[in-house]
């Protein structure tokens, strides 16, 4: 056979030719599976994507290509040729710089891999997902695609998804993904809005901490945070850092063990926090602290190599660690309040965990108490029984903050009563009487302290009966009851309203009536549509009593009672009102100057 000879154009067509065979030889096993065995492992898919080729390159150089080809399931978020371009420029070198470190290209392709395969519809949006490296990232919805944010917080688009080999899946990312390389601490120095914080932790001893491995998620108070919380202290940066016992509480209530991403949070749930007290957040990232105050998370989810950074607008507070009794002693305005208190062996009961409320009175409320009630100091600390009923009266069992109280909405105390707090904050006690809260919201350990300027007082434990008999000018009145078989009906829990005749207006009755007072007792029929008519089957006091307006009695009939307090009974006779509002456990009395008389024909 003779030699060929071609000219250059046939040459160049046949080197062109055996080019195409070549290439699409490579093209028809990349379709096959690249593999000897006959399969296509995440390593190929690679390899053969021209657009991976500074990827396949790194792997190579790193000698994680054996590792991907084989029968581990792997999930890879690959960079094209364009995303590593990009790094180079970003870090300032070349690729064959960043080719020879390997450390540094294996902790960056490491950073690229999860483990097992973890196609779109398997992604946890929002929440940290570890890689082969140690470190995390978080992928989010975009408009229609995904968007994945790196340990720098950086973020990446996802340009392609679910491309499915044997032994895994590839997605393509168009910027090379870079983990977190600062802990929580340096990640804070880098950041001016956090150079308060950053002195913070370094006064507080809590660098180490804070640097170890964690981890942890630090909500953390921005300079403007920190210069509002001295104006509400009232001290100054200097003051706040050399309380480092106060400063150690502060800044630990604002980390919470374990990394928790903003999508992690469980909003309203109780969180709790290194130092052990808890807070909330709710469902717009608002948080809520131990003393009630608000704080708003304004920044999420900024990595750290132990941990998470959320950035918040306002330092958060735990609860104080005095409790409501330490707080009141060291309050000079509650000192007759601590008397009391101590008198009625209640400081235990009050430094227990409670939590509490307590309506704390004032020594001047006290001073104008004692001329209430005519009595000294020394008599109404002496009283235990009355005294324990008096303060148990200011105490709720749960913590109520001014926000949380429900104008007009009745409450009950530990006593037992019930008080109700108008929208003006002023409190309306059992005995009708009226207290303006003057302070609000001193925070302790086990409550919450609100100041007032009356002491309340609770319905007193006698019963309608148990008080008339207690007073000289009820007697016939009580023989009376007593005759009827009433003493009963008046000693139950009603409530009642009785209009109780003085032992003068039953002398005038007997004169009226022109009988004895055996005579009268003796006629229980009688006895008792008399007294009946003397009812009323609730607690009206004076302020609400209604001019002219018939009020129906227990016995059936009705009377009226004017605006100057004068009775018109069922016979058109006049009594007064000579004193109102008698206090009972059971009701109130009011006290008037003639026995009233129901129609003629309903008291015989």
């Amino acid at each position: 056979m003779g030699r060929c000879v071609c000219s250059l154009e046939e040459k160049t067509v046949i080197r062109w030719f055996k080019t195409w065979l070549l290439a699409g030889s490579l093209s028809f096993l990349a379709a096959c599976g690249g593999s000897d065995d006959g399969t296509r492992r995440v390593v190929d898919r690679i390899t053969t994507d021209p657009q991976f080729s500074t990827l396949a390159t790194a792997l190579e150089t790193a000698g994680l290509s054996s590792t991907f080809g084989g029968s581990d399931t792997y999930t890879v978020f690959a960079p094209t040729n364009a995303a590593f371009a990009a790094l180079l420029a970003e870090l300032g070198i070349t690729q064959q710089q960043l080719l020879a470190d390997r450390a540094l290209l294996t902790t960056v392709l490491t950073y690229h891999v999860l483990p097992g395969d973890v196609r779109r519809a398997a992604i946890p949006a929002g929440r940290a997902i570890t890689t082969l490296q140690g470190g995390v990232f978080k992928i989010e919805a975009a408009g229609s695609g995904l968007v994945l944010t790196d340990g720098r917080n950086r973020r990446t688009n996802i340009t392609t998804i679910d491309l499915v080999a044997d032994n895994g899946v590839v997605h393509v990312v168009d910027r090379v993904l870079l983990p977190a390389n600062a802990n929580l601490v340096a990640t804070a120095q880098s950041v001016p809005a956090f150079s308060t914080l950053v002195s913070a932790v370094v006064a507080a001893g809590l660098v180490d901490t804070l640097s170890g491995p964690g981890p942890f998620t630090v909500f953390a108070p921005t300079n403007d945070a920190f210069a509002a919380l001295l104006a509400e202290l009232g001290v100054t940066a200097d003051d706040l850092l050399a309380d480092t016992a106060l400063l150690t509480r502060v800044l630990t209530y604002h980390v919470v063990p374990g990394r928790v991403l903003a999508a992690d949070i469980a909003f309203g749930a109780p969180i709790t926090t290194v130092q052990g007290g808890t807070f909330s957040v709710g469902n717009t990232l608002a948080i809520t602290d131990a003393r009630g105050r608000s704080a708003r998370i304004v920044g999420t989810d900024v990595f750290a190599t132990n941990g998470v950074v959320h950035t918040v607008d306002r330092v958060i507070l735990p609860l104080p660690e005095e409790n409501i009794v330490e707080l009141a002693q060291a309050n000079p305005q509650f000192s007759i309040l601590v008397e009391a208190v101590v008198a009625a062996d209640l400081v235990g009961t009050l430094s227990a965990a409670g939590p509490f409320t307590v309506f704390a009175p004032t020594n001047d409320a006290f001073v104008a108490l004692l001329g209430e009630l005519g009595v000294s100091k020394e008599a109404l600390l002496a009283d235990v029984p009355l005294l324990t009923r008096v303060l148990t009266t200011h105490v709720l069992g749960s913590r109520v903050l001014a926000a949380q109280i429900v104008p007009d909405a009745p409450i009950t105390t530990v006593q037992g009563g019930r008080i109700s707090i108008g929208a003006d904050l002023a409190i309306t006690d059992p005995r009708n009487r009226r207290a303006g809260i003057v302070g609000t919201d001193v925070i302790a350990s086990n409550g919450v302290i609100h100041a007032i300027d009356r002491v309340l007082l609770p319905l007193p434990a006698e019963s309608v009966v148990a008080t008339a008999q207690s007073l000289p000018q009820f007697s016939i009145l009580v023989e009376a009851v007593v005759a009827a078989g009433l003493v009963d009906t008046l000693s139950s829990a009603g409530p009642f309203t009785v209009f109780a005749p003085t032992n003068d207006a039953f002398a005038a009755l007997l004169g009226e009536l022109g009988v004895s007072k055996e005579a009268l007792l003796a006629n229980t029929e009688l006895l008792t549509a008399v007294l009946t008519y003397h009812v009323l089957p609730a607690r009206v006091l004076a302020a609400q009593i209604t001019s002219d307006a018939p009020i129906t009695t227990v016995q059936g009939a009705s009377f009226s009672i004017g605006a100057d307090l004068a009775i018109t009974d069922g016979r058109a006779r006049r009594a007064n009102i000579v004193g109102t509002d008698v206090f009972t456990s059971n009701g109130v009395i009011h006290v008037i100057d003639r026995v009233i008389l129901p129609p003629v024909a309903a008291a015989e």
